[in-house]
């Protein structure tokens, strides 16, 4: 035992000891150093601008303990610009502290940023502490591309800021090959401004994992701890289209949008805060697909339900017969429980919503409880609607202050609003029966969502129920001490 231990030491020592800094004057320089680096070696780019640059970065010496990192020589003091764009490949490498800027016309539907060169994908490779900013593709053409493609496997995708995206194409798009789970992690990431400069319907999401051909695939990816602020570009600020995702304590922030679980099965969306300010086509979570689990989310004044019924707080949308990959299959084993909604517009949760004309199929098996309804003043209606009815609907411990009870539905239980008092989303004064709805936890089956969660994102949602996430909780950290 002695010996073994011995062993080890001397390998650490030597991890420690053989790491080496580079320093390089020119992208060029920085991947050839790159290239011929070894586990626990840094290549630092030194502070400029830097125009066109095509770097490409290939390793497989990183490890767990060491990997291999490319870093700005000051974070936030390197810049990209022009028609910059960056490609990783190899395992357990780091990318960390850069700014594209002033560019990206040019890029055509080349992304910004990949997780791949070639044939050759990435793996445990972490992307982090970087700013992309108005960095646009074909502004007049309206050119999709994408700012990050992420392929491979357990790669995330951290504390960075995604600012002013207009044309088409996800900020960040999650690529699955239809074989393996991906068990991406995006976190703790500040999604500002998604626009739309050219009033297009379809494909201006903020995050997307997978696509309709991928739909049934096992993605395994987590997102959490993220800000989504001002994400206007299209109805769907987060398209699920795969199985098996997290969703997880994200704050969405005045939104023209929400989050759909648009194609795949048995997804998590929990601990989230949604809240639509002025914005008024915001709204919480539509569901499509089987087996998904809406619970512990936080639903305030979300305005988009006044407009359109697939715009309620959750909206649970009737399926298709024989559906092709890119329709609507039917919603069957969903449970919504433990959600907190205040003054939005009632219905507040709509049930068996017809997409398009050919939509007849009502969700099958949904389970509504132990939520809790709230309504100031001069909001109505009713908490609970359907515009077709739901096939075995079990509704249990739902509590409403304000709306109206839906009609012959045992399962809703009006309560007085004598004694309560709303601080913005806070509600003081609760009865002991509602300040148990409003702060028990439904606790969150191996069924739902992903079989990956990193201890560090565990571990911070600790035993909350919500969170709600300013901009300084978000974003480089380097860009955090400047504030």
């Amino acid at each position: 035992m002695r010996s073994l231990l011995i062993l080890i030491l001397v390998v650490f020592l030597n991890n420690i000891l053989y790491a080496k800094d580079y320093w390089a004057d020119t992208p060029e320089e920085a991947e050839e150093y790159f290239r011929n680096a070894c586990a626990g070696d840094r290549v630092f780019l030194k502070n400029g601008v830097y125009k066109n640059a095509a770097i490409t970065l290939i390793n497989d010496c990183g490890t767990e303990s060491a990997p291999v990192v490319f870093m700005a020589e000051t974070p936030g003091r390197v810049y990209f610009e022009g028609n910059s764009m960056l490609r990783i490949a190899g395992k357990y490498l780091g990318i960390s502290g850069f700014v594209w800027r002033n560019g990206g016309e040019g890029l055509g539907s080349r992304p910004v940023i990949e997780f791949r060169s070639e044939n050759k994908i990435a793996e445990y490779c972490v992307l982090s502490d970087c700013v992309i900013d108005d960095y646009n593709s074909g502004r007049k053409e309206n050119i999709e591309n994408k700012w990050v493609s992420l392929y491979g496997r357990y790669n995330t995708v951290t504390r960075c800021l995604f600012k002013n995206k207009i044309n088409r194409g996800p900020t960040v798009t999650v690529w699955l090959d239809n074989k393996e789970p991906a068990y991406h992690t995006i976190s703790f990431n500040y999604f500002k401004i998604r626009g739309n400069a050219h009033n297009d319907s379809n494909g201006l999401e903020t995050i997307r994992i997978g696509d309709s051909r991928t739909s049934f695939t096992e993605a395994h990816c987590v997102v959490a701890f993220n800000r989504f602020e001002d994400c206007d570009g299209e109805i769907e600020i987060i398209s699920n289209k795969s199985c098996r995702n997290s969703y997880l304590h994200n704050t969405f922030y005045t939104n023209d949008g929400g989050l759909t679980l648009r194609h795949g099965n048995n997804c998590l969306v929990s601990g989230n805060f949604f809240f639509g300010g002025n914005k008024k086509l915001s709204y919480g979570v539509r569901i499509i697909g089987e087996g998904h689990a809406v619970i512990n989310n936080y639903f305030f004044a979300l305005k988009g339900g006044e407009s359109a019924g697939f715009r309620s707080a959750i909206c649970i949308v009737n399926g298709i017969t024989n559906s092709p990959l890119n329709g609507y299959f039917q919603v069957r084993n969903a449970l919504i429980a433990g959600n907190i909604f205040v003054n939005c517009p009632a219905p507040v949760i709509y049930s068996g919503f017809n997409t398009r004309q050919e939509a007849q199929l009502a969700p099958q098996h949904v389970k509504i409880q132990e939520n809790l309804f709230y309504a100031d003043f001069g909001i109505s209606g009713s908490a609970y609607a359907e515009a077709t009815p739901t096939e075995t609907l079990q509704l249990a411990r739902n509590f409403i202050v304000g709306y109206t009870v839906p009609s012959k539905m045992i399962g809703f239980t009006k309560v007085s609003r004598k004694g309560i008092k709303r601080n913005g989303y806070k509600l003081d004064g609760l009865s002991d029966q509602l300040s148990k709805t409003f702060d028990t936890i439904i606790p969150v089956l191996n069924k739902y969502g992903s079989s990956y969660i990193s201890p560090s994102i565990s571990n911070l949602m600790g035993n909350r129920k919500f969170s709600y996430l300013t901009p300084s909780d978000v974003g480089p950290l380097w860009l955090r001490n400047l504030d």
